[in-house]
């Protein structure tokens, strides 16, 4: 038992496409996220921003500050003087998405991506969701693993057990998001009377049009979907280990997510949800994705060939 479980973490790295896919749709989500916020830039990241600044400890020393110094830096007073550093944050994390993409100074783009990313994303978090919070741990788990580690390299055994082990932890992660999303969910009278879908669609900044009509004067559809999500987030870390039901499971999740973010307004975290479930998925699953645009992308060259 004491073999099988040290294998997991010591055998070569059996999820190197599958992690080589996730960053890559990560990056570029982060890439074409950062793009569209950039209109409003200023007020979400400019030190006299419409979030204002999320205070800095002038009598500690940053270096005795720990890691709270290095995600805060956006918050430090000299911003008030320099009011375009945050620009430097946006260029900082851009290049470093660009790296990560083309596959260049992997560690390096990793580590950039995390800095540059977290310190925007808590800069202006009172204007973004869970899901950018979920972003800043797993950019943090990422610098850990090299999914194109040399096997002749004298690291490669500590890079096998870095790898394997933070991708554990990284479905460990999600998997406690829903655990505790679900918790909580179930100390708050509205869920368990399933009321809350009632609720949240009488509110209009998390509900549009369809949200209204489905469940704002129907208790019983309510009741319905309120319940519905209580079961889906409660059974997720049990049922996404079975693999008979786990692309069902996937699939209604997906569904769940993406309505989160068409219908109640939520956009980035039901994406940023959709995109975690890339982690539970096959080898074959990702394989078969790469060779459907692989072969749209093939097309598309002939086409503009043709033309």
């Amino acid at each position: 038992m004491l073999n099988r479980l040290a294998h997991i973490f010591t055998r070569p790295f059996p999820y190197a496409n599958k992690m080589s896919f996730f960053k890559r749709v990560l990056y570029i989500f982060l890439f074409i996220n950062t793009l569209t916020l950039l209109p409003i830039a200023e007020e979400l990241f400019g030190y006299y921003g419409i979030v204002g600044s999320g205070g800095w400890n002038t009598i500690t020393p940053w270096y005795a500050q720990g890691s709270r110094a290095l995600v805060n830096v956006l918050s430090h007073p000299i911003n008030g003087t320099y009011t375009w550093i945050y620009w430097v944050f946006i260029i900082g994390q851009l290049i470093g998405l660009t790296l990560g993409l083309l596959g260049v100074w992997r560690r390096l783009a990793a580590l950039m991506v995390y800095f540059f990313t977290v310190n925007l994303f808590l800069k202006g978090y009172l204007m973004f969701t869970g899901g950018e919070a979920l972003i800043n741990i797993l950019l943090f788990y990422l610098i850990f693993i090299n999914e194109t580690a040399d096997t002749k390299s004298r690291n490669y055994k500590i890079q096998n057990v870095l790898n394997n082990t933070f991708f554990v932890i990284m479905l460990i992660q999600i998997c406690l998001l829903y655990f505790f999303s679900t918790l909580y969910k179930l100390i708050d009278p509205y869920w368990l009377s399933g009321e809350a879908m009632m609720y949240i669609s009488r509110v209009d900044a998390f509900s549009g049009d369809t949200m209204r009509n489905l469940f704002a004067e129907n208790p019983m559809i309510s009741k319905l979907a309120t319940w519905s999500v209580l079961a889906y987030q409660g059974l997720f870390s049990i049922l996404v280990w079975i693999r008979k039901v786990k692309i069902p499971l996937l699939v209604i999740g997906v569904m769940f997510h993406l309505s989160i973010s068409f219908f109640m307004g939520i956009f980035a975290f039901g994406v940023i949800m959709t995109i975690t479930y890339i982690l539970f998925l096959e080898d074959k699953h990702i394989e078969r994705f790469n060779n459907w645009f692989s072969r749209r992308k093939k097309l598309a060259l002939e086409t503009n060939h043709t033309d």
